[in-house]
């Protein structure tokens, strides 16, 4: 029923849900990346820096430091659904 109306398995939808949220709060500058990846519920630094890779085609640290090339990949979770 979940993938039937959104097009996606319910983990998938949550992992990207974190990779958007882990996004904006690394583009905002304020917290440390490991401290932005138990704040969006990843285990582990490096498992959000792996799931960020596969989903947006960037790592946390190309976010975080001026002049890096910025992920252009739109958020695959719905705009009406966003916080």
């Amino acid at each position: 029923m979940f993938r039937r109306s959104l097009g996606l398995p319910v983990h998938t939808y949550v992992i990207h849900r974190r990779v958007d949220r882990a996004r904006a709060l690394l583009l905002r500058g304020s917290m440390a990346a490991s401290q932005v990846a138990l704040e969006v519920g990843f285990s582990h630094q490096s498992h959000m820096a792996r799931c960020m890779r596969r989903v947006l085609g960037v790592t946390p640290t190309s976010l975080t430091r001026p002049g890096e090339p910025k992920s252009t990949k739109p958020s695959l979770v719905a705009p009406e659904l966003e916080p």
